[in-house]
């Protein structure tokens, strides 16, 4: 397999737009090895070491990675995928803190040797069956890129 692509090396304004979250896909089955949970404070660590090498122009240091991902009351969940007690791929929603009904899923990152066997869409789909569990902040509007696609509601 040729890893060479014509693809720009850094992400585009990409968006997604639901007007509910009715209709999302059934979770993924995967394998027993591998464990679907939420990310806990004390893995600030190695989730600023993954989404570190998943987004190599950003800096995700432990007490960076603590405060986005745990201290912000708009990050609403970080769900994870653990092989053997490692983090493997990860995934969160944000919501916008002006606009409660409109969201973002945010920080998707999967291990270069782990990619390409499901486990972001299983995040995806996980955070968005979290998001879609009778919250007051919903009908959810997913939004793209945060800083180049406002939400509008």
């Amino acid at each position: 397999m040729n890893e060479s692509s014509e693809a720009p090396a850094v992400p585009i304004a990409v968006a997604m737009r639901r007007p509910t979250l009715f209709g999302v896909p059934a979770m993924p089955i995967l394998t027993a090895s591998l464990i679907i949970r939420r990310a806990q404070v004390e893995e600030a660590g190695p989730l600023a070491a993954l989404l570190g090498r998943a987004y190599p122009t950003e800096t995700w240091d432990v007490a960076g990675t603590e405060q986005e991902l745990f201290g912000d009351e708009t990050v609403r969940a970080t769900l994870v995928v653990a092989a053997e007690g490692r983090l493997i791929a990860t995934a969160s929603l944000q919501v916008h803190p002006d606009a409660p009904a409109c969201g973002w899923l945010r920080w998707v990152a999967t291990e270069q040797e782990r990619r390409r066997e499901g486990l972001a869409r299983a995040l995806v789909i996980g955070v968005l069956a979290m998001a879609g569990q009778g919250s007051s902040w919903f009908p959810l509007h997913l939004c793209g890129v945060k800083s180049t696609l406002p939400c509008t509601n």
